[in-house]
Formats: C-alpha cells, structure tokens, sequence
C-alpha cells in the first residue's frame, strides 16, 4: 500500500534531498510545499497525508502556526508529523511537542536516521488504523449482536404470549390485535416512538397468567361460581409473578401489564383495587383494547357482540370502568381498531382446541397437518 509522505520546506535542497533517501522505495510518495500555507491548501485539495514531514522556519506559515491549524483534524483522523528543523534549542522542541508534533529530527540531520523514524511512524499509523478498524467492525458486530438479543427478546415475549393465548384461543390472533389497538392508542396520547413500540410488545403478555388457571375453570362453557371466579382473578397475580424480578424494561412494562389490566378507572377492579391515574397507564390502556376485543370476539362461554354495541358499552363506561382519556383516545382511532378488528378476524372454531380433541372434533393428525 502507496503512503503519502508531505514534506514542507522552504529551501528546496532539503526537499530534494528527503526525495532522494526514498527515491527508490515504491510504496511512498513524495508530496512538497514551499510553506505552511501551501502544505495546508494541498491537503484540502487532495486529501490528507499519511505523514508529514514538517519545518518550523518557513515564510507566509510557520510549522507552529501548521500544527496549531492541524490539530482538530488529527484528532478526528490521526497522521504522525515529525518536526524537522534547524531549531534545536529545548523550548522550540517543547513548543512543536506540544502542538502535537509526534517526533523532532534537528538540521543537519543523519539520512538513515530520517529514514528510520519515518519508517516507525508510518508502522504506528498502519496500527492506529488496524485498531480503528477493528474497533469499527467490533462496533458493528455488536451493534448486531444488540439488535438480535432486543428481536430475539421480542420473539420470545410474543411467543410466551400466544402460549397464554393457546388454551382458550387458538389462533392467537386476540393478541396481535391487542398489540396493534395498544401502538395505536399509545401513539394517539402522545407516547414516542419508542414507548409506543415498548407498549406494542409488552401488551401481548397481559394474560400470560392463565397458564397458572385450571382447564376446568378456563374452559367452562357456563357460568363461573363466586369460587370459580376468584380463581380466574388469579391470572392476573400469577403473570406478575411469573413477569417478576426482571431488570429488563420490556419486561417490567410487561409484568406491569399483567397485573393490572383488570383494574378499574372507579376502583373496583381486580386484585388490588387500584382506582383512577394510580393504575399505571399502560395497564388503563389495555384494559380498554383488552375489553373491546374480548366483547367482539367468539368465546366458549358467550358469542361475539357486534361492534357497534361493543363501542357503546366503552363510551357507556368511560369514567367507570375505563379513564376517560384513554376512552377518547380510543374514539379518536376507533375506525383504525375496527378496520384491525375486521383484519385479523378469527378464524378457527370458538370452541377451544383441547376441547376440540377432548370431544372428538378434531384428531391428532388432523392438528399436525393443520399446523404443519
């Protein structure tokens, strides 16, 4: 690889005598200038040098006034420059070091000493660029390497979801709706872009909890005992549990969620009878989405609302059940969350698909070759 080499003198013996020492080494390149004005103006026209050999006694600029110009340009992309002058009294050398000057050769000077430390400062270029690069690409690899934890993070949220999900609805389609009336609604209040994202993938947990709840409870076609009930509340202390004593954001928003999205705007809500802004927005959010699509969806339990009467009862609710903010955040996006309602209908059979099997609706192949 060709290094460009500027050698900046106002006497041009001393110029051609540095081109001569590397004359016959191919892999440098001999630039010159007659002053510091000149040195600088060649470097903005074609480019920065990989080293600069510099004189401090020069006509129009002097090496002083070059190294003080050059400084933030070095530091933002690094050449060694050796000083190379007649000037040999110890505050001169001082002065030009301080300025940056990586190296000082006095006049007269020993030809294969120039050579030499030429040649080192060059090396020590080459491994500022090595690190840099290699910093560069270990950057970019874990930069990478972030963006595949956070997806993979995200993955493993949505799939816990639709695990939650699976016993009492098949297709797990409740959820990504959930998530996309939530960003909506996230968005419409105010929340960046980044809270808003945080919302649309923390919302899918909020009944993760029903793992913990027993079949013959979650699944009952009838109406739940007061006992029956009691149980079902449990979901919502069981998914803070299983959410809890994380350090993850994502999943605190989550574990939060969870515990909460069954609390109500008048206080009368499940498990900590928590009332008005003291339930955490997140929580008042899904509570409305939550309550929405369950009203329209089929369940083994009850058939689906039409929408219209579904958007009635939150309108009737605002204020009671839900926060009224959030209720007209709701309306404000309303024909966005039908058009998704509509969207990503359901597709299966209400009943859920334990029960299917159970009752002899469906075989086993048949459920593999469906999901395969």
């Amino acid at each position: 690889m060709q290094r460009t080499v500027y050698v900046a003198d106002d006497v041009p013996t001393n110029i051609e005598l540095i081109e001569a020492v590397f004359r016959n080494d191919s892999n440098i390149a001999i630039k010159k200038a007659g002053d510091g004005k000149e040195l600088l103006d060649s470097i903005q026209k074609d480019g920065q040098p990989d080293l600069i050999i510099l004189d401090l006694m020069m006509p129009v600029m002097d090496g002083f006034d070059v190294l003080k110009k050059l400084k933030d340009t070095r530091e933002k992309n690094y050449f060694p420059i050796i000083v190379l002058s007649a000037l040999a009294d110890k505050q001169s050398i001082i002065n030009a070091l301080n300025l940056g000057a990586d190296d000082y050769v006095t006049k007269p000077f020993f030809v294969e000493e120039l050579k030499a430390r030429v040649y080192n400062m060059l090396k020590l270029k080459e491994r500022d660029e090595f690190l840099n690069t290699s910093l560069d690409i270990m950057e970019s690899n874990l930069l990478e390497k972030l963006q595949m934890l956070e997806h993979t993070q995200i993955e493993i949220i949505i799939r816990l979801g639709k695990a939650s999900e699976f016993r009492d609805d098949e297709t797990g389609r409740h959820i990504e709706r959930i998530s996309d009336y939530v960003n909506l609604i996230a968005e419409e209040i105010g929340m960046n872009h980044e809270q808003s994202m945080m919302m649309r993938y923390a919302s899918p947990m909020h009944d993760v909890g029903k793992i913990g709840i027993p079949d013959g409870v979650l699944l009952k076609p009838g109406k739940l005992t007061d006992d029956e009930f009691k149980i079902i509340k449990l979901h919502t202390v069981i998914g803070g549990k299983i959410l809890g004593g994380t350090t993850l954001p994502l999943l605190e928003l989550a574990r939060e969620i969870a515990l909460t999205h069954h609390e109500r705007w008048d206080g009368n809500g499940y498990p900590l009878g928590l009332k008005g802004k003291d339930i955490p927005i997140s929580g008042r959010i899904v509570t409305v989405t939550d309550v929405f699509d369950a009203l329209t969806s089929d369940r083994i339990y009850k058939a689906a609302w039409p929408i219209e009467n579904a958007l009635d009862y939150i309108k009737e609710q605002r204020g009671k059940q839900f926060d009224p903010d959030i209720v007209d955040a709701f309306f404000s996006v309303a024909d966005n969350i039908v058009q998704i309602k509509k969207s990503k209908a359901d597709t299966s059979a209400v009943k859920p698909i334990i029960q299917q099997i159970i009752d002899g609706d469906v075989s086993i192949e048949e459920l593999v070759e469906r999901w395969r």
